[in-house]
């Protein structure tokens, strides 16, 4: 399984995706990818996410809507509670690329670390079994660093096993 690991190298933390293998006996650890620098933001404002799209309804809304605008929504509204810069940041959400003076970037922000990599999960999260979806479309928000609302996330689960009519 794979997982995060911040190294601090001259004052800076830079993210790395690794892996653990065994190797005679022992457990190794086995870099499969860099992430890019680390920047840490703290929650500086508080706003429902209903409030934020501006919705009575957040069943209407995410019934109503597909899957990647729901997701971009939700990345926008932590960019915003987060107070991130977007005139220091380049943060595409067609591509799902976070960048900072053309680098990759990493935003630690609530439990996770928001990036192309967990973006890019996210956006391209496919349904497999349906007995372990609801766990693992949970572990990508929380990888990124998107805390759902309950009802979005049930409506959004929903929408992988919506049967067309």
């Amino acid at each position: 399984m794979a997982f995060f690991r911040i190294k601090k190298i001259k004052g800076n933390e830079y993210a790395y995706r690794v892996e653990n293998e065994w190797k005679k006996g022992t457990s190794v650890q086995k870099v499969k990818g860099y992430l890019g620098r680390v920047f840490r933001f703290e929650k500086s404002q508080q706003i429902e996410f209903q409030k934020f799209i501006n919705i009575e309804d957040l069943n209407e809304y995410t019934s109503s809507n597909d899957w990647m605008k729901i997701i971009k929504s939700l990345v926008e509204w932590e960019i915003y509670q987060h107070s991130i810069d977007r005139t220091k940041f380049n943060i595409d959400l067609n591509s799902f690329k976070v960048q900072r003076r053309k680098r990759n970037s990493v935003f630690a922000i609530n439990e996770g670390y928001m990036c192309n990599l967990t973006l890019s999960n996210l956006a391209n999260f496919k349904k497999e079994d349906e007995s372990v979806d609801g766990f693992r479309l949970a572990r990508v928000f929380i990888e990124a660093g998107v805390k759902v609302p309950q009802d979005a996330f049930v409506g959004i689960y929903g929408k992988l096993y919506k049967t067309e009519e």
